[in-house]
Formats: structure tokens, C-alpha cells, sequence
């Protein structure tokens, strides 16, 4: 799941109201409002001074009586207003009544059919953000990949400097950088104002794999140390590769609870060894420089 900032809606109670509410439902709601005062006007009939005149004649519950009432509210409703059936009485002020019901309910229509281009518009809007995002992490792992091959070719030459080899911590939090930025987008905590969108298993397979091959670039590195015999490791550096570790750890535990796909799980399986190997190789320098500090005692 992915988040990328949304468009702050007003806080109003009445505006959040109406946002909830559905398209069909506010068209729902002027259906049964032309209905009910239909039926309020069909009761008011045998009232002469309260009902509803056709033609200067007062209209009764004969046949067309009912369907007469309904068709004078849809009328007043949608605010057509024909002229040949008019209220009187108490009828006049329900009419109002409705005519207002009428045009709050028809903007509301209106504004839903404008919300739901609205709807589309942001839609793409974070469609674009949320690919553009993807493509940047990638990128940033790509990069980091091509930094650490060009430092091997350096070990590989003997062309690299003491400097070069006690910067690599440098390369290291740039990593540290990405890899958090994958994991918020990976495992989001959910705010007010934030649009939300689950990634699909293949783009969540591309961000694995390039996570995987970025890792094991780490433990190649630390192997091409090792085999050049360089002092390679100061607090700096070794607290920014198990940085490193651990937010890929922890991203690898999240998708873990909630993937049912195989291909996945194989993935985040080959993933959690690879950690390992890499926590043995820190462990493994770590035990040998104690050993030689023993041996000089």
C-alpha cells in the first residue's frame, strides 16, 4: 500500500456531510421527496382551500387524482413550474417548501456529477504521482548498485584510496535513505488527507528484486573487503549497513503477514538468508577483531 498526499477537503460539518453521502443516494432522496409531498398534496385534496386547483378547478381523489398531485410535485421539484395546477392554502407554503428542498438537492446532484470527474481527474493525478514515485526509489537503488560496482572495480585494481574506503559509509546512508522511503511506501501509516493505493504483486516483485540484488551488492562488497584484507570497518559504516539490514528486515516481516503469493514468499524467503549472511559477515569481523585485539594483550 502506497500513500501520496491528498487534497485537503473543508471541515464543515454539513459540506463533510454531503461528501459521504452517495449519488444514488441524493437521487434517492429527491425520488422519495417528490413521492411524499405528492401524497401530502393528494391528502390535502378534499381541503378546498388547502388543495390544489387544475384549470381554476379544485382537483379530488377521483382517478387521476393521485397521479395529478404527483406529477404538481415533480413540477415543483425541479422548479418547471407549469402554471396549470396551483396550490392554495397551506398547499402553497408546502409547495415553497419543496421548490427549496428541491434546489438544494438538485445542486447537490450537481455537485456530485462534478465530484465524480473530480474523482477521476485526482485519480490520475495520483496515478502519475504514485508511478513517478516508484520509478525514483528504483532508481535510487539502481544508483546505489552502480556506486558499489565502481568501487569494486577500484578493490578488484588496487586503485582504491584509505579516503574512498572510510567514506563508504556515505554510500551506505543514501541507501539507508531509499530503503526507508520503500518501506513508508510498502507499510504507510494511515493519515487523514493522504490517498491510499495497494500496489499490485508485480510492481510489488520489481521493488523486492531490486531491493534483493541492492543487498546483495552489500554482502559482495563486504566479501571483496574481506578478500583484499582492508580495514574497512569504523562505527560509521557498520551502523549504516545494519541500518540497512534492519529496515529491509522490517519491510520483509510486513509483506510477510500479509502475501499469499508464492512467488512472493519465495522471494522474501531468498531475502531473509541473504540478511543472514550478512549479519554472519559483520558477526565474523567482529570476532576477528576482538581475536587480534586478545592476541596483543
Amino acid at each position: 500500500m502506497a500513500q501520496v498526499k491528498a487534497i485537503k477537503k473543508p471541515s464543515y460539518g454539513f459540506i463533510a456531510l454531503l461528501d459521504r453521502i452517495s449519488f444514488s443516494q441524493v437521487f434517492t432522496a429527491w425520488l422519495i421527496i417528490i413521492i411524499l409531498f405528492g401524497t401530502i398534496f393528494f391528502l390535502l385534496l378534499p381541503m378546498p382551500n388547502n388543495g390544489l386547483l387544475s384549470n381554476s378547478i379544485p382537483l379530488t381523489r377521483g382517478s387521476n387524482g393521485f397521479l395529478d398531485s404527483l406529477y404538481f410535485s415533480f413540477v415543483t421539484a425541479t422548479s418547471l413550474g407549469f402554471g396549470d395546477i396551483a396550490p392554495l392554502g397551506i398547499s402553497k407554503f408546502l409547495a415553497s417548501f419543496e421548490a427549496i428542498l428541491g434546489l438544494i438537492v438538485y445542486g447537490v446532484l450537481i455537485s456530485k456529477l462534478v465530484g465524480v470527474k473530480q474523482e477521476v481527474l485526482l485519480e490520475e493525478v495520483y496515478n502519475l504521482s504514485y508511478e513517478e514515485i516508484i520509478d525514483r526509489l528504483r532508481s535510487g537503488l539502481y544508483l546505489f548498485r552502480s556506486d558499489v560496482n565502481r568501487v569494486l572495480e577500484k578493490i578488484e585494481s588496487d586503485t582504491i584510496k584509505h579516503r574512498e574506503i572510510k567514506d563508504l559509509w556515505i554510500l551506505f546512508s543514501g541507501l539507508d535513505t531509499t530503503l526507508n522511503h520503500i518501506k513508508k511506501m510498502l507499510r504507510p501509516h494511515k493519515k487523514k488527507n493522504y490517498h491510499y493505493k495497494n500496489m499490485d504483486v508485480f510492481r510489488l516483485e520489481l521493488f523486492l528484486n531490486s531491493i534483493e540484488l541492492s543487498m546483495k551488492k552489500v554482502l559482495e562488497l563486504l566479501y571483496t573487503l574481506k578478500r583484499h584484507n582492508l580495514q574497512w570497518k569504523d562505527e560509521l559504516l557498520v551502523t549504516s549497513v545494519e541500518d540497512d539490514v534492519k529496515t529491509v528486515r522490517e519491510i520483509i516481516h510486513y509483506q510477510s503477514k500479509k502475501t499469499h503469493e508464492k512467488k512472493v514468499s519465495d522471494k522474501l524467503k531468498e531475502m531473509n538468508q541473504l540478511l543472514k549472511n550478512i549479519d554472519s559477515e559483520l558477526k565474523q569481523k567482529d570476532d576477528e577483531e576482538k581475536e587480534m585485539m586478545k592476541n596483543e594483550k
